[in-house]
């Protein structure tokens, strides 16, 4: 099965454009995620995220780069619940970082704030397809 999730087409800068979708974590937090096709994995900022509890294949911090200069503490974690739209993932593993260097340039720019990146982990998985003029993203429902 199919779903249709509306996305929304930000301008950071002069012709720099993110997209973002709206997420729910463990039932009760929303935020806007960044759509983040160059991700590896799927991230949320650790001041976003309320419970969590590290994944049982968690054997030490794990390192993050290209979110900026250097690297940052990544641990991967479960959280109880994740939703964007009609899917609901329970039981869902992702990355935290601090996504606070990261927020200071969207307050500047736009005046928003992201609480993470939608990666091709979580892309892939649902057989993702962006559809930039109906400013929707199309995902699989397994």
């Amino acid at each position: 099965m199919k779903i249709e999730i509306p996305i929304e087409i930000i301008e950071l800068e002069s012709e720099s454009y993110h997209l973002l979708i709206s997420c729910k974590v463990n039932g009760s937090h929303e935020g806007d995620l960044v759509i983040d096709t160059g991700a590896s994995k799927t991230v949320l900022d650790r001041n976003f995220v309320p419970d969590y509890e590290l994944s049982e294949n968690q054997t030490s911090e794990i390192q993050s780069r290209g979110l900026g200069e250097g690297s940052l503490n990544t641990e991967m974690v479960k959280i109880d619940s994740f939703q964007l739209g009609d899917l609901l993932v329970k039981d869902f593993h992702c990355a935290l970082i601090d996504l606070a260097g990261i927020n200071e340039m969207y307050k500047e720019h736009c005046q928003r704030e992201i609480c993470g990146l939608l990666g091709s982990d979580f892309l892939l998985k649902h057989q993702a397809i962006i559809n930039y003029g109906r400013q929707i993203l199309q995902l699989e429902i397994f």
